[in-house]
């Protein structure tokens, strides 16, 4: 079960690597769009700016961890997670469906 992006969005894809083995952390960040977008170039050319700022950070948080734990923070307090209570990330997958219990809207299921 796939999603399928509308004319008008641009989606950031995340896949890790090399997983298989003992895995370091490492992903590979791709950017998917439509070539038959109505959204104005202007328009475009500025959510691709946005999305290419977006994965740049992981690159600039490994050399900067002070960034890293600022943008943490900053998404703790927009999540309203308590990093005192915070709870273990858990993640459960029944065939397409992954099950998350923390740090997502979606409470629980997405």
């Amino acid at each position: 079960m796939g999603y399928t992006l509308s004319e008008d969005e641009i989606a950031i894809v995340i896949r890790p690597q090399d997983y298989e083995e003992d895995w370091n952390g490492d992903v590979s960040i791709e950017l998917s769009a439509s070539n038959d977008s109505p959204v104005p170039e202007m328009v475009m050319a500025h959510i691709m700016n946005i999305a290419t700022m977006m994965s740049a950070f992981l690159d600039v948080a490994s050399e900067h961890p002070d960034i890293y734990d600022l943008v943490e923070e900053h998404r703790n307090r927009l999540m309203g997670i308590d990093e005192e209570e915070e709870e273990e990330l858990k993640v459960t997958r029944e065939g397409n469906v992954y099950t998350l219990n923390a740090w997502t809207k979606t409470e629980g299921s997405a």
